[in-house]
Order: structure tokens, then sequence, then C-alpha cells
């Protein structure tokens, strides 16, 4: 898959990958300076490219409250397709979808919050999503 320039911050990274997804991995503690350019990338690849596949490895992080609050008020829901989160745990599971729920709170559409095991599996769920969307608008 063709892919567009890493993005670091911190232990953290990100790449894009055409035509809709953004990859981005997370490692040990995610501080909330990292969190606001997580935040401010999620917004500028929605600007870029349009409504994306966000794949988030969060397996090996950890985000505190005050973090996912931020990205609660600040990720809006219109910019994505879809959240995959990789290799979350129980806990993390239900970060998520709180996450997910305050943007559908504030946002104007609506997305789809996956749990995949690997980023292999989000891929193919990706194409997978993206055959059932084509098909229902034709």
């Amino acid at each position: 898959m063709q892919q567009q320039e890493e993005v670091k911050f911190g232990a953290h990274s990100a790449h894009f990958e055409p035509p809709d997804t953004l990859v981005a991995s997370f490692n040990g503690l995610i501080n909330m300076d990292e969190v606001k350019r997580t935040s401010q990338l999620y917004r500028e690849t929605f600007e870029r490219h349009g409504q994306y596949y966000c794949v988030a490895d969060i397996g090996r992080s950890q985000i505190d409250t005050a973090g996912r609050r931020y990205l609660s008020d600040n990720g809006r829901s219109e910019w994505f397709h879809a959240v995959i989160y990789v290799g979350a745990d129980v806990v993390q599971r239900t970060f998520g979808k709180a996450i997910a729920l305050a943007m559908l709170f504030t946002g104007k559409t609506s997305f789809e919050t996956v749990f995949m095991p690997t980023v292999e599996e989000a891929h193919a769920w990706i194409a997978q999503h993206r055959v059932q969307r084509k098909r229902k608008t034709g």
C-alpha cells in the first residue's frame, strides 16, 4: 500500500494510506501535548482528504482521564467513516466507546467504532466496509 510521510510525536507515529486511511500507532503513556497533537492530526487529515478511516493501534499505550476528555471534546464524528482500535484491552474498549459517544453528541454524523486484534484485520474490515458503503450509495 502506498503511504505518505510518517508523522512522529513522542513515542507515537502516524501515516496516511491513500485513498482514505490514517494509521496511528501509540506506545506508552500519551501525554497531554501528544493528545493535542493527535487531535490536530485527525482534524488536518479530514481537512486534506475528507472523511477517512482511522486505525488507532493502542494496545501498547495508556491515556489518562484528561486526555480522553480532550479527545472527546475536540474530536468530530464527521471526520471519520470509522475508528478502528487495534489491540485494545477491556478498559481501552470502554474508553473508546465513551469517546465515540461523546463525539456523536457534538457531531453531525454517525460513524462506527470497531475493535480488531491486528492492523491487518483492521485493513480487511476497512476493505469490506468500503464495499458496503459503495453498495449503499450506488
